[in-house]
Formats: C-alpha cells, structure tokens, sequence
C-alpha cells in the first residue's frame, strides 16, 4: 500500500491531509520543516504550506484555495501554488514576512520502514480500520542536496538528511508527544505516544521505530511492545518501553518550540507545539548491557498531553 498518495480527496468532509518533510544540515547549522496540507472542511476548505526554520525559529501558514493544489497520480507529485513535493525532489517559492523563500532540493532514496500485508506501516493492521488520525512514515532517512535562499542570503546544500512522513483523517489526537531525530551518521529514531478513541473509547497507544547501522527494531503497543513508564512536562517527556528482553529508555526536551496549526474536525484551528532542534537521548539495552546509545541536539518535538495524567 503506497501510502505517499493522496489518501483522502477533496470530497470527503471534515477532513485533513498533510504530508510533512524535513531537512537537517548540519554543515550549514540549518534546519527547514515543510508540512503540505489540505483541509475539507465546509467552512474553510484550503490547501496550505506551513514552513519553519532554525535561522530565528519562525513558522509561517499560508493558506491557498483549494483549486491552487494539484497533484499528478503516478508517480505521485503534489503542488500547492508555486510549491512542489514528490519521492524525488521539493520546490519552494512563497513569502516570509515580506522576503522570498525559494528552494530547490533533489532527494536521494527513501528509506521506508519494513512493511507486510499486516502491517502496511507504522500503525500495522490498524490501518485496516476508521482511524481519526492514520500515520505514515514515508522515509525514515534521505540525502538532501540542492540550494536554499531566504531573501539574500543563501545557502548550498549538500549531503543533509532528510525524512518525511504523514498523516491523514479527521482530528490530531487530544494529546501526544512526538519525536524525531535523524542527524546520526547511521542512525535515526522516530517515536510517538498518543491518546485516541477506540470503539468509543480513549485508550494510549504508542511506536517507537529505531534504525541504527542497517538494522531496524520496532516497537509498538499494538505489536506486544509495553510502555513501562511515561512522565512528560509541558515542553519535556520521559519513556521506558519493553519488548522481551530489550528495554528503551528515551528523554526528550523542546527548545525554541513554535506554534503549528493542527486539524481538528478537518478544520484547522487547534495549535502545536513543535520545535526543531530540541535535546534527545536514547538508549537501547538487553539485561546489563547497552547495546546502542544516542544523543542530539536536532531532535523534532511535539508536546501536547494532559499533565495531570501523565504516569503510567
């Protein structure tokens, strides 16, 4: 199931799409987030860009009708205004505050998670069913090259990392934390801890997927994995997750976060925090031995749960 496409389609009420795409080059100490969206609601339908950097930590929305998103089927190429995204390269032209922005970016080989007919992605057989909000991660590691200006100034890309993922439905989930780092040389880790409804319900699901020297380890609560502890602050969280023998422990903190616009009921007006460059330590052992430890300072971080009910 190629999930990269275009999932839901303009007729389809109340919902949303995004797909979200970022860039970490730390030759230049420059990071660029791009999420391309498009929202179905009755009231304020629009498609939309919104663009953050690390230069001031700066977000910009920008809303466009409808009829100025286009995309192209096979191979799957989106445009939104003078913007455009496809599995091999992005374009930007737009505004910021009154200068232009323009980008012009080549992508190297995705990197996609292992996938079956059980699990099509990141939220295995799940996927299968209604979901308020489905999740895809559709590169966990890419090189970026090309060139990126920002009024006058400018800059060559070369060898950056790259990932992309998104989502799609109707609603963010009423909380979550989520994170994702991949500025190792042979490392990158993408997690998220979320409550949604099921079956009528709220209940806490969470993935967390590690790839580190050419080997993938999974875990996820609806794969038998188990979040043995959680703490989160209002811009910070702690996790511990075990899967048979091996245990993660995982610590996240935002720095210079900024506020996105989220979907809620296909309509985006619920806020985020998000920042780019936010502090990540991750370790992976088995009994008394550390088999793989991380630390960076590149780290993505969403933070948006309820304090009060943050053990468990």
């Amino acid at each position: 199931m190629n999930q990269f496409g275009i999932m839901v389609g303009f007729n389809k009420p109340a919902a949303f799409e995004g797909w979200f795409s970022k860039i970490d080059d730390q030759e230049n100490d420059l990071m660029l987030s791009v999420i391309w969206g498009y929202s179905t609601h009755a009231t304020s339908k629009h498609a939309f860009l919104q663009f953050t950097h690390s230069l001031e930590h700066k977000t910009l929305y920008i809303r466009y009708p409808l009829e100025q998103m286009q995309w192209q089927e096979h191979p799957f190429v989106l445009k939104i205004g003078n913007n455009l995204l496809s599995e091999q390269e992005m374009q930007l032209d737009f505004e910021m505050d009154g200068v232009r922005v323009q980008g012009s970016f080549s992508f190297g080989n995705l990197t996609p998670i292992r996938t079956s007919f059980l699990k099509p992605n990141i939220m295995g057989w799940l996927t299968y069913f209604p979901n308020e909000c489905n999740h895809s991660i559709i590169s966990m590691y890419h090189t970026v090259n090309g060139k990126f200006s920002l009024g006058e100034r400018s800059w060559d890309i070369q060898h950056a990392d790259g990932y992309m993922e998104k989502d799609w439905g109707t609603s963010f989930p009423k909380e979550y934390v989520w994170l994702h780092a991949n500025g190792w040389k042979s490392s990158g880790v993408v997690f998220s801890y979320a409550t949604v409804p099921v079956l009528g319900q709220f209940a806490k699901g969470f993935f967390l997927v590690l790839h580190h020297e050419g080997e993938e380890y999974r875990f996820s609560s609806i794969e038998g994995a188990r979040m043995l502890q959680f703490d989160v602050t209002k811009d910070s969280f702690r996790a511990r997750i075990g899967k048979g023998a091996l245990r993660i422990e995982l610590f996240a903190k935002q720095k210079n976060p900024a506020a996105l616009a989220s979907p809620n009921q296909g309509e985006m007006r619920d806020y985020i925090k998000e920042s780019l460059d936010g502090r990540v330590e991750i370790s992976m052992t088995k009994g008394s031995s550390e088999l793989i430890r991380l630390v960076s300072d590149r780290a993505s971080i969403d933070v948006h749960f309820n304090l009060e009910e943050s053990k468990s």
